[in-house]
């Protein structure tokens, strides 16, 4: 029996409507005692009760990760605004000695991996085995997938992820990020239209970001804070 595809649906105005009934749970940022994202910790597991689920986009879900329907009654206006060519496609080249960086800077998420041990557009020009070490770790912590580290062979340098969805909490900010999408999970439009499939991704859930469905940062200017039961 073929396996069920795992899969996201943007409803127009409307909740992501997640089909397959993939496990959601919490990833918590966590931080140093500077204040830097060092790592990702593990909440809780939500249990999933339908097939498909629908997980809010509004930001003002009263249960979150869930829609409750307030988007009906907010009058959310989730019009996707994100174009559907290969995030590389209009992202900026930074060529080290021996790795090169791609940064599509629409994507981000705001989770701060990129400072850890220096900051990765800083550390890709050094060309030294830990500080390539360090680029690599560091581009590859982004949950957005706006940072790309290739070899000078163009293979990038990353590793697949299993399928998983998550929200993100931030410790270090006290805010809740985005929907954290891994391991090729499609995403498809409200007209239909697949958006490019990708190893990492973050999903809008705050409501207010420019490049919809896509996590733009917003979420950290609004300080945005998910309800959950």
């Amino acid at each position: 029996m073929a396996e069920k595809e795992v899969y996201i649906k943007v409803t127009k105005d409307g909740p992501y409507m997640v089909y397959g009934m993939p496990e959601v749970s919490q990833k918590v940022i966590l931080i140093d005692e500077n204040g830097i994202s060092v790592k990702y910790g593990n909440g809780k597991v939500f249990e999933i009760k339908s097939d498909p689920v629908a997980l809010c986009r509004c930001g003002k879900s009263q249960n979150a990760p869930f829609c409750d329907g307030a988007h009906a009654v907010t009058g959310f206006r989730g019009t996707e605004t994100a174009g559907f060519d290969p995030i590389l496609y209009d992202a900026e080249k930074i060529e080290g000695p021996n790795l090169d960086l791609y940064d599509n800077e629409n994507y981000c998420a705001y989770a701060r991996f990129c400072d850890a041990h220096g900051r990765v557009w800083n550390l890709i020009g050094v060309g030294q085995p830990k500080t390539d070490e360090y680029a690599i770790k560091e581009a590859n912590a982004c949950p957005a997938g706006r940072l790309l580290v290739f070899d000078k062979e163009g293979n990038m340098l990353e590793e697949p992820l299993p399928k998983s969805i998550a929200v993100l909490e931030d410790s270090g900010l006290e805010i809740s990020g985005p929907l954290w999408v891994r391991g090729g999970i499609r995403v498809e439009s409200a007209d239909g239209q697949s958006y490019e499939v990708r190893n990492r991704q973050t999903l809008c859930r705050c409501g207010v970001s420019s490049n919809k469905p896509f996590c733009n940062g917003a979420h950290a200017s609004l300080k945005f804070k998910a309800k959950y039961k």
